[in-house]
């Protein structure tokens, strides 16, 4: 269906109000008061008091004689055969669900794009009247600094430092490595595997079937038809009715320089090391104790003959 496009019965009436006019200041700003400081340090101040450090004590180490000893005979696994399960047969089931009759075709349709409405550009009804307002004059210039004024330090070290209490160092003590002996011994034969020929699967013929699906007639092609590249609107430029008036304000003409810098002071190092360091312990070193090496017997020997792969020929499967 066409695109019907209702004409637009709203139209402004009268004149838009416009801003009240009305001259612009900056605001005050408040000076800044900078109250002198009554706090001051009086008197000494209370130093840590002076306490001895040592390392906390250490439990000994009690290890518990076990009580746990093994009683009796372990049981045997149950003596039984073994044998593979038996695999059911495959069967294959004939398909008895066939095509009849002709397939049904899509019905035959024409294909064409769709239209398109044409555009429509209102003309604008908002034009500007009167005189634009412009920032008022005045000057500009930086606000005041504050002097920068830097205290004298009046916290100074005095006495000595606390240093820390003289300890010797040893290793601690390392228990001694108890190895148990070993009471779990292998009793009776092995169950072997029980003797059975092997052979493989056998494999389902593949059936390959016929297909009945075959293309009849003639493909649908896409209808002919020309493209054209769609019509554009026209630009249309409006005038510019906005121009400067009157002159800039250009920023005031000042000199400058960089701020004073204050003097470095660099007061004297009253950190000076006292006494000799301490030194590690001397200790000799030494490898520990090595366990020594033991290799029990093998109480595992193979017996009876080995079950060798049957006799067979071999040949691909069938496909």
């Amino acid at each position: 269906a066409n695109i019907v496009r209702r004409d637009d019965n709203l139209h402004p009436e009268g004149e838009f109000q416009k801003r009240p006019d009305g001259t612009w200041a900056p605001g005050e700003r408040a000076s800044v008061v900078k109250r002198d400081d009554n706090l001051r340090p009086e008197g000494e101040f209370h130093k840590r008091p002076d306490q001895t450090w040592a390392p906390g004590e250490r439990a000994n180490i009690v290890r518990r004689d076990d009580n746990l000893h093994p009683e009796g005979e372990f049981q045997k696994r149950p003596d039984g055969t073994w044998a593979p399960g038996e695999r059911a047969n495959v069967i294959k089931r004939d398909d008895n669900l066939r095509p009849e009759g002709d397939f049904h075709k899509r019905p035959d349709q024409t294909w064409a794009p769709g239209e398109r409405a044409n555009i429509v550009r209102r003309d604008d009804n908002l034009h500007p009247e009167g005189e634009f307002q412009k920032r008022p004059d005045g000057k500009w210039a930086p606000g005041e600094r504050a002097n920068v004024i830097k205290r004298d330090d009046n916290l100074r070290p005095e006495g000595e430092f606390h240093k820390r209490p003289d300890q010797t160092w040893a290793p601690g003590e390392r228990a001694n490595i108890v190895r148990r002996d070993d009471n779990l011994q292998p009793e009776g034969e092995f169950q072997k595997r029980p003797d059975g020929t092997w052979a493989p699967g056998e494999r389902a013929s593949v059936v390959k079937r016929d297909d009945n699906l075959r293309p009849e007639g003639d493909f649908h092609k896409r209808p002919d038809q020309t493209w054209a590249p769609g019509e554009r609107a026209n630009i249309v430029r409006r005038d510019d009715n906005l121009h400067p008036e009157g002159e800039f304000q250009k920023r005031p003409d000042g000199k400058w320089a960089p701020g004073e810098r204050a003097n470095v002071i660099k007061r004297d190092d009253n950190l000076r090391p006292e006494g000799e360091f301490h030194k590690r312990p001397d200790q000799t070193w030494a490898p520990g104790e090595r366990a020594n090496i033991v290799r029990r017997d093998d109480n595992l020997q193979p017996e009876g003959e080995f079950q060798k792969r049957p006799d067979g020929t071999w040949a691909p499967g069938e496909r």
